[in-house]
């Protein structure tokens, strides 16, 4: 093995341009290994359709397969199965065989690998304490350790740290704290999130024509889902363009098939779902039983202006995208929260973030948005100065408007959660009728889950929750309501001395404050942490309440809101909600890909763990890809006697039934338990 030296190493990329995913090639012996014998099948001229056979793995892929896998890196370049180049970085590394100069291409060009081994030079660490780091301190969004294991799986094998399997601990060997003095690492501290890069601008960079659509658009017209686009999501703009290119002249469906499976990978089925979404655009049309083409509309975008562009067709057809601005504002707010505005004030019908992340990418790309923490979003210069440019041109029902404050819908208002829900806001500015605000607020937090008792009167609290579950665990919250005709709750009318008292009084774990508002940096919220009171502003809680009837939380989750002191942050619900998210997300999953199997010629619908995994590993629609346990897991569930949704013969699984069949059975269930009193 040869030494390179380390001033011929790759340059590094900037943070946020280095990619998030390591390669998705087998291991085997060993990931350089593997990585050898791809680059050497490419190099032999190996037909890319052939089959790479890479020894101490079962994986049966083809080079094609494994080339777009590493395309994101760069180790290859090529868009079809007849042109896949491999780097001259790749090439040298071929030639030297030198194991750091391979790891200097990785931490080039992959967000946390060279951290690592920062990490692990100040200590030996398991792999939750990396994870940890991860996404606390780089703000990296992994819900599970696939992504952490693997880099560390790369380190091991390139001799960069060591695996203790006794403590269950990694560190650091010589080779690598030699490399990491030499390449070096990124210091969280000196990521800069969210900067928004428009600050310096004096127009907007739009077409004409694009602008034009903005002030054409029939909201009467336009649908809810965008629907499927080859590739990232954060790409969509750009994969539009490689397929305009290609459709300049009359295209076959058949030349579609052929060049979507080279680039992508794509099933025949979805290429025909990515034809549906351009013909909405207005992209493509068909000009014979099997030939399409570009309309005038697709040959007007260019590179120039994309990314604006291609916001505004979107915009054109499909709702809620220029409309998030306006619901921004001056604030931020999280995709969850967009997500009950669309369905609540703007018909939105689709149940899950899906379709709402699409828009996020695609005003992200454009930069009229900003991200301004984990999920969450702010609006940038351009979008404000957009947002103002086509204000008359929007169909808007917005909290910008300031005459509406209130998230929840009133039109629905013959709703029993609506009813709820309007009504506690209403109540909180009636300083009139205390009562009306307390029993207001009894009912919504027995939405909650709680057992809430209205109690009220002199040296009492209002409202006292007690959580549904063993005395063990179990826990209560003294809750005060504090109704009044102002936008914000006063510190006049706050008595913490009286507050704390009703907690001993009730023997309370918590106290709590219910207002209209407590401001954002009033002294009120200062003296409530000293006092260890919580501040729940009506919004807040509203829009818990709207989100446990979407996702159910149990007593435990909400725990951490009560934990909390000074004013009210729900986000840290976020982990819960998006665990319950996936946990349905999966469900629903594994029982389509076992009723799609039920007609299956060669499976004869009967699947095991594994094969769903396999089918489920490159679904979007998971963040992370589901494991092998989580698919065990839940085909327990649907297998069990009580759900019956999955048969099970020995190792296989079968269905039982459709989704829509699950849902009814759960459906029953649900309305077996629900008591209907608190509303």
């Amino acid at each position: 093995m040869y030494i390179t030296n380390n001033r011929s190493y790759p340059k590094s990329l900037e943070w946020e341009s280095k990619v998030l995913a390591m390669p998705n090639i087998p291991r085997g012996k060993g990931y350089p290994t593997s990585l050898r014998a791809i680059l050497i099948a490419l190099k032999g001229q190996k037909p890319s359709e052939s089959i790479i056979k890479i020894e101490g793995s079962n994986r049966k892929e083809s080079l094609d397969e494994m080339c777009i896998r590493l395309r994101p890196l760069n180790i290859v370049s090529g868009s079809s199965k007849t042109d896949w180049v491999i780097s001259n970085e790749a090439l040298k590394w071929l030639e030297v065989e030198d194991s750091s100069f391979l790891a200097s291409i990785l931490s080039a060009k992959i967000k946390f690998f060279s951290e690592i081994l920062h990490i692990l030079s100040k200590e030996k660490c398991q792999v939750q304490q990396i994870l940890k780091t991860a996404v606390e301190d780089y703000g990296i969004p992994w819900k599970t350790k696939q992504e952490t294991l693997a880099r560390l799986n790369w380190l091991k094998d390139l001799g960069l740290i060591e695996y203790e399997d006794y403590s269950y601990n990694y560190l650091i060997t010589d080779l690598g704290k030699e490399f990491l003095n030499q390449v070096g690492y990124v210091d969280h501290l000196s990521i800069k999130r969210g900067l928004d890069q428009t600050l310096d601008e004096t127009e907007i960079q739009l077409s004409d024509w694009a602008m034009d659509l903005c002030k054409t658009s029939n909201n009467n017209e336009r649908k809810d889902g965008i629907g499927y686009f080859p590739g990232s999501v954060n790409s969509m703009h750009q994969t539009l363009m490689e397929y305009i290119k290609l459709m300049d002249k009359p295209t076959t469906i058949q030349d579609l098939i052929k060049y979507s499976k080279g680039k992508y990978g794509l099933k025949v089925s979805s290429i025909r779902s990515f034809i549906t979404p351009l013909k909405n655009l207005g992209f493509i049309e068909q000009i014979s039983k099997t030939e399409y083409q570009i309309t005038d509309i697709a040959k007007r975008l260019s590179i120039e202006n994309l990314e604006m562009d291609f916001a505004c067709c979107i915009h054109n057809k499909y709702k809620f995208v220029f409309e998030i601005l306006a619901e921004i504002g001056d604030e931020k707010i999280r995709v969850r929260e967009l997500q009950d505005i669309a369905r609540n004030s703007y018909g939105f019908t689709y149940k899950d973030t899906s379709e709402i992340h699409k828009r996020i990418h695609i005003l992200k790309n454009a930069k009229l948005i900003r991200e301004t923490g984990p999920d969450t979003y702010g609006i940038t210069k351009r979008g404000k100065n957009f947002c103002e440019k086509i204000k008359d041109c929007l169909s808007l029902n917005t909290n910008q408007n300031k005459k509406v404050e209130n998230p929840i819908i009133k039109n629905d208002i013959s709703s029993s959660l609506n009813k709820i829900l309007y009504e506690i806001k209403d109540a909180s500015q009636d300083s009139t009728n205390s009562n009306r605000f307390e029993e207001a607020l009894r009912l919504g937090f027995s939405l909650l889950g709680f057992r809430a008792e209205h109690i009220g009167g002199a040296g009492k609290t209002d409202v006292l929750l007690h959580a549904p579950t063993a005395p063990k665990f179990t826990y209560s919250v003294s809750v005060d309501a504090k109704s009044t005709h102002y936008n914000e709750v006063s510190e006049s009318s706050v008595d913490f001395i009286t507050i704390n008292e009703h907690k001993k009084k009730h023997k309370a774990d918590f106290a709590a404050i219910v207002g209209i508002s407590f401001g954002e940096k009033s002294r009120l919220i200062k003296r409530a942490e000293e006092h260890n009171v919580l501040l729940i502003d009506v919004n807040s809680l509203t829009r818990m309440i709207s989100l446990h009837t979407k996702v159910p939380l149990n007593a435990e989750a909400y725990k951490k809101v009560f934990n909390q002191n000074g004013l009210v942050n729900i986000q840290v619900l976020d982990e819960d909600v998006h665990r319950i998210e996936r946990e349905g997300l999966l469900m629903q999953s594994i029982i389509d890909c076992l009723s799609e199997q039920s007609n299956d010629p060669y499976t004869k619908g009967m699947i095991r763990a594994r094969e769903i995994y396999f089918m489920l590993k490159k679904d979007e629609r998971f963040n992370v890809s589901p494991d092998i346990d989580e698919i065990k897991l839940m085909l327990e569930l649907l297998s069990s006697p009580l759900i019956g949704c999955v048969g099970k013969e020995k190792e296989e699984y079968y269905a039982l039934g459709s989704s829509s069949d699950a849902a009814q059975k759960f459906q029953f269930y649900y309305k077996s338990c629900a008591n209907n009193k608190t509303l």
